[in-house]
This record gives structure tokens, sequence and C-alpha cells, in this order.
């Protein structure tokens, strides 16, 4: 290997190891997992912490590897399909090890690299709010900045989605009807209420699909 992919290496096997021992796992464990010398790691590395945040950033910039904003932006197809397609992309990019390491991390409280939060804004949630907004004649975020209620709305459909993903990677339990039909049925039950608080946060009436059309899509889905 190239010294950029021997550390490359390292780093991706930093990310299962520590996702299934935890963070009080060694390097010199890490190393016999490996097949090397506990020295080769710290040749890439000066320490462990050094090495256990770049396992954090592997994990957080995998995550976006696609312009899920781009997607999510293309008003070519309806937003049902967009949002659905940007959650399946997203869910897509996580092995299991992502997760798994995120979630020791928090109950930790370790600090987790600072552009996650703010990815997470400019890749999904604004671009999200900017279509709910465009379908119900509002301003966009751009414009008006997003009330609080509204990333609170929007969160819980990622809630959601991250939901599915520790059922499906912690606790071994993927969904029955499959995970692209799984979240595709969220978004289908998702949207109509989203549309409707957004309005009357607003001081407006949304106009969503007819409970029937909504039904009917659902049905097809599951």
């Amino acid at each position: 290997m190239s010294a950029l992919e021997r550390r490359e290496d390292i780093v991706a096997q930093a990310v299962r190891f520590f996702a299934a021992e935890g963070f009080a796992g060694t390097t010199h464990d890490l190393a016999a997992r490996m097949g090397v010398r506990q020295a080769l790691i710290y040749r890439y590395f000066p320490s462990k912490e050094a090495l256990i945040e770049a396992a954090f950033r592997r994990v957080t910039d995998s995550r976006w590897t696609r312009d899920l904003a781009g997607l999510m932006a293309d008003r070519s197809a309806p937003l049902e399909q967009r949002l659905a397609d940007v959650y399946c992309a997203y869910a897509a990019q996580d092995d299991g090890a992502g997760i798994r390491l995120l979630l020791r991390a928090a109950l930790d409280r370790m600090t987790l690299p600072p552009p996650r939060g703010a990815t997470l804004t400019t890749q999904i949630l604004d671009p999200l709010l900017a279509e709910l907004r465009h379908g119900l004649g509002l301003p966009d975020p751009a414009r008006l900045p997003p009330l609080t209620e509204e990333r609170e709305l929007l969160m819980t459909l990622h809630g959601a989605m991250v939901q599915q993903a520790v059922r499906e990677h912690v606790y071994g339990q993927p969904p029955p009807l499959g995970r692209e039909a799984a979240i595709r049925l969220a978004v289908a039950a998702f949207l109509p209420g989203a549309r409707e608080a957004i309005a009357r946060l607003h001081g407006r009436r949304a106009a969503p699909p007819s409970g029937r059309a909504a039904l009917d899509r659902l049905a097809r889905r599951v």
C-alpha cells in the first residue's frame, strides 16, 4: 500500500473496531486485529484521540458523497419522490458501523466534528423546507430564516430515518417491508401533515392532496 492507502485503511478499520468494541478499545487490540504492529498506527496518527477523530470524520464525510440538496431541488419530479430518493441515498451510505460509532459517541458524551449538524442543515433540512414553502407560496428560507418550529418539524422525519437505521444496524431488525419501502412509506405519511403545520405557522391554509389520493399512494408502496 502507498502511505495514503495505508492511512485510509487504518481509519476504515478503526471505524469498525471502535463501533464494535467501544472507545475503551486499545490501539494494541486494533493492530492485532489488523495483523500489524501497533507502531504502524502511530506512524500515521500521533495519538489514539487523533485516530478516533479521523474515524468520526470518515463516518460524517461518507454520508455526504452525493449532492442531496441538488436532488431535492430538481422539480422535474414530485417532492414525495425526491424526498424519498434523498433519504434512500442517505441510508445507503451507512453500512452499520457509522450509526453504531455515532451512538457510542453520543452515549459517552464525546464531541463530534462540528460540520456534521451544519451539513445536515444545508444538504437536507433547508432544501426540504425550501420545497415545502415553495409549494405553499411562502418565502424561501434564504429570505425568511427557518422558524424553530419548522426545524423541529423536519427533525421528526429525520429522527424517524435515524431510528430506522438503529433498528436495522443496532438491533438487527431490518424493516419487514425493506429499507426503501419503509422510507417511502414514512415520507408519504409525513408530507401532508408537514404542509398543513407549516401553513398554520405562517397563518395560511394548506391545500394538501386529498385523503383518498394519499391512501392510494401508501397502498402502492406497501
